[in-house]
C-alpha cells in the first residue's frame, strides 16, 4: 500500500510539472519576446515638402524609441483623402467596374470608381460619401442606390507605408445609370464594364487584372454581399 501510494503520489507530481509547463509554453507563444512599441514612442523631429504638384513628397525624419533618427519620404495627395466604390446589381448579381490606364505600372487594369476628397464646400466638403456618390457617378454613370460604408463607422485606411493619403471603401446596392453623368476629369479615360460576376471579381484580383486598392475594396465588398445574403 505505502509504494502504491508513492507511485500516485509521484504521477501527480508529474502532471502538475506538465500542467505548468504547458501552461508557460502557451503564455510564451502568445506574448511576443519584443512587443511593438505603441506610437507615442516615435516622435516627428522635422518635415519639410521637397516636391508639391498634385501630390507632394515631404521629408520626415523621426526618433525611434532607440533613440536613433530615420529619414524617410512620405507621399500625399490634395484633398482629405480618397474613396473607392464597389457597385453592385442585386437583379443579375453582377459588378460594375471600370478599366483604364495607370500611369504608375504603365498598364490598363481592371479597378473600382474611385476619387480625392475634396475639401473645398462647393464640391465634398471634405463629406467621404459624397465624394464617392460624385465618382460613382463620373466614373460608372450610376447614382443612387443603397450605401454601405465597408469599414468601421468613421474609420479610414491608410494607402501604404510610405503614403499619408487614407482612403474610404464603400458598397453601393443597386444604384441606377445616369443619363447626363458628371464630367471626367482631363486625365482620366475610362472604360466602364459592366455585369462582371463574383467569381469573375476574384479571379481578376488572383491574376493580377487590379490594382491593390481595387482588390482590397473588392474583397471587402464580397464579403459584405455575403453577410447581406446577396451571394453565397
Amino acid at each position: 500500500p505505502m509504494k502504491s501510494m508513492i507511485v500516485s503520489a509521484i504521477l501527480l507530481i508529474l502532471l502538475f510539472a506538465v500542467s505548468i509547463c504547458a501552461t508557460l509554453a502557451t503564455q510564451s507563444h502568445n506574448s511576443p519576446s519584443h512587443p511593438a512599441p505603441t506610437i507615442d514612442k516615435y516622435s516627428i523631429v522635422e518635415e519639410k515638402v521637397v516636391y508639391s504638384r498634385w501630390r507632394t513628397v515631404t521629408q520626415r525624419k523621426v526618433r525611434y524609441p532607440k533613440g536613433n533618427i530615420v529619414d524617410f519620404d512620405i507621399q500625399d495627395q490634395r484633398g482629405a483623402g480618397a474613396v473607392i466604390i464597389f457597385a453592385w446589381d442585386s437583379k443579375n448579381k453582377t459588378a460594375t467596374i471600370v478599366r483604364e490606364y495607370m500611369p504608375g505600372c504603365h498598364r490598363v487594369l481592371g479597378g473600382l470608381a474611385a476619387g480625392i476628397i475634396e475639401t473645398s464646400p462647393d464640391k465634398h466638403d471634405s463629406d467621404p460619401l459624397l465624394a464617392a456618390q460624385h465618382e460613382l457617378e463620373e466614373e460608372c454613370h450610376l447614382a443612387g442606390g443603397t450605401w454601405h460604408r465597408l469599414t468601421d463607422e468613421g474609420v479610414s485606411i491608410p494607402m501604404d507605408k510610405y503614403v499619408q493619403t487614407e482612403i474610404s471603401a464603400f458598397l453601393v446596392i443597386d444604384p441606377s445609370r445616369v443619363e447626363n453623368p458628371r464630367p471626367l476629369d482631363d486625365e482620366e479615360e475610362i472604360e466602364i464594364v459592366r455585369g462582371i460576376s463574383a467569381k469573375e471579381i476574384v479571379s481578376m484580383v488572383r491574376r493580377g487584372d487590379m490594382n491593390l486598392v481595387g482588390a482590397w475594396a473588392s474583397l471587402l465588398a464580397l464579403e459584405k454581399l455575403r453577410e447581406l445574403g446577396e451571394i453565397r
